[in-house]
């Protein structure tokens, strides 16, 4: 049967499986962090602590009053096990569950996700609840517990269970926290088998061998670079799991004599462990931000998603107006031929201003569109020829033929679409005796539109060109997007605008097929 420790049981016997595994497994880790003490350098592992916190921290059912009585009822059946008397299995009892509940107060008080580690801050909120807890454990230990695993005269007693008790919570904890919740173990949770998704962890357990190879303190350093690797490459837990087992290499390759260090004792097996520790906590940040990271990105990919839906539905929304209001001309023209000259001028017009509006959605095209080049002249008469005269042309696009990609039509059509609704509001092309000239000219470094219009300017269109919108919008387009500049000029006789943007956004070659003839 598979345990959902996520999951609150509603079967009664269910639960009570839960807090008996719960005990077991802390009790089980007591006896082992009491039995891997030897004559040379004393326990240096003790997960339980660590373990039951993490254990509280991530799965609330368990830090019921219920799973701390059970944790309790553990660790009095590992007493007789681990062989020590009552003060001192009384002294042990109240320095591990003093640690756990320290960490558990400060941990608990913090967001959830700051618990699982999935945010920037998840490592400060833990290795200040560790350093707390670990803080407690120096004071209390050399108190209540004294020398029962270490040696006096080779390290202090506040040193030693401090240090204990930081490196086990920095070994062990993050795993716990981490642990993927029920079925969530996603692709990059657990490395594929593809030669290329393992190279971080094969590159960690090569740089783990050589250095066991080539001896020396400075060995332990060897599998660092891999480490850093593992957490760029993989999600918090797998990370987690990898920093773990480095504190533990570097525990065993020491006190076994794997790493040649001369004069091993306690006090430098404890400064080298510490140090593994805190290393650790490297990988871990690294993991946090790539995981928040990805985060961001997933949401930004999700809303690009959900904007890109809405446009299409609004492009094929507008599309459908104009066919109605197309249709709805041309029914109401029949049968009445007098009125077919201004229906035949209105849908020319319609369809002029349906192809300028098509070209707003140009960027959202296929990516051979997006690599072509079209002529800007012909993107700027596109977009004005809803606004020409039926019989007299009033609209001018002149200067030198340049041409321009995909990726910039949509900003630059967004531009001239804008000065010409204002020009239609306000000025050249709400007159019928008024002009309007766009005029192209290619420099060294630089390429430079002038807008002119030439009409009496009505009221209010230099406050709407000053303050409105359109100036918004010319301010994040060409000056941010585009990295260029615009200078408007407003006198009686019209509206003159220069537009200067790089020379390295357009080209003197063309390129088929033109986007304007898709």
């Amino acid at each position: 049967m598979m345990i959902n420790w996520f999951k609150v049981p509603t079967n009664p016997r269910l639960a009570w499986l839960y807090f008996l595994i719960f005990a077991g497994t802390y009790s089980g880790l007591c006896v082992f962090g009491a039995r891997t003490a030897n004559d040379n350098v004393l326990s240096l592992i003790w997960p339980a602590n660590a373990f039951m916190l993490g254990m509280l921290v991530r799965f609330p059912l368990l830090a019921l009053p219920l799973g701390w009585v059970a944790c309790l009822a553990g660790f009095t059946i590992a007493v007789p096990i681990m062989g020590y008397g009552l003060m001192t299995s009384a002294g042990l009892a109240a320095y591990n569950f003093g640690v756990v509940a320290i960490g558990y107060v400060l941990l608990s008080g913090v967001d959830r996700a700051d618990q699982r580690l999935q945010r920037l801050t998840s490592v400060f909120y833990l290795l200040f609840a560790v350093g707390a807890a670990s803080l407690f454990a120096g004071i209390v230990g050399s108190i209540l517990v004294g020398p029962l695993f270490y040696d006096p005269a080779a390290v202090s007693s506040f040193r030693y269970w401090f240090s204990v008790e930081l490196l086990n919570q920095l070994a062990f904890l993050p795993m716990v926290l981490s642990y993927p919740e029920g079925r969530k173990w996603g692709r990059r949770q657990l490395p594929q088998l593809t030669v290329h998704d393992q190279a971080p962890i094969i590159v960690f357990v090569l740089s783990a061998v050589t250095g066991i190879v080539f001896g020396g303190a400075g060995a332990l350093a060897f599998p660092v670079p891999a480490l850093l690797w593992c957490a760029t490459s993989y999600r918090v837990f797998l990370t987690a799991l990898l920093t773990f087992v480095f504190c533990i290499w570097v525990i065993m390759a020491t006190t076994l004599g794997y790493i040649d260090v001369s004069h091993v004792d306690q006090s430098l097996v404890l400064s080298i462990s510490m140090g593994a520790a805190l290393i650790s906590l490297g990988p871990l940040i690294i993991s946090t931000t790539t995981a928040t990271r990805s985060e961001i990105l997933d949401q930004l990919r999700h809303l690009a998603t959900e904007r890109e839906i809405v446009a299409n539905e609004l492009d094929h929304r507008i599309k459908n107006l104009f066919a109605l209001v197309n249709g709805l001309i041309n029914l109401s023209a029949r049968g009445k031929p007098e009125m077919k000259p201004l229906a035949d001028t209105l849908t020319s017009r319609l369809g002029a201003l349906h192809r300028a509006h098509g070209l707003i959605r140009t960027e959202t095209a296929s990516s051979g569109a997006r690599e072509a080049l079209t002529s800007l002249k012909e993107v700027i008469g596109v977009l004005l020829r809803p606004y020409e005269g039926a019989e007299d042309k009033h609209v001018v696009v002149d200067g030198d033929e340049v041409f321009i990609n995909g990726g910039i039509i949509t900003p630059l059509a967004l531009v001239f679409h804008e000065l010409a609704t204002n020009s239609t509001k306000y000025g050249a092309l709400s007159d019928p005796d008024g002009s309007l000239s766009v005029h192209i000219s290619r420099g060294g470094d630089d390429l430079r539109i002038k807008w002119t219009e030439r009409a009496p300017v009505k009221k209010g269109y230099a406050d709407t060109a000053d303050s409105g919108f359109g100036s918004k919008l010319l301010d994040l387009i060409i000056n941010e997007q585009l990295q260029g500049s615009y200078a408007r000029i407003c006198t009686e006789g019209g509206m003159d605008i220069e537009i200067i943007l790089p020379g390295k956004l357009f080209s003197d070659v063309p390129s088929n097929p033109s986007i304007l003839s898709s």
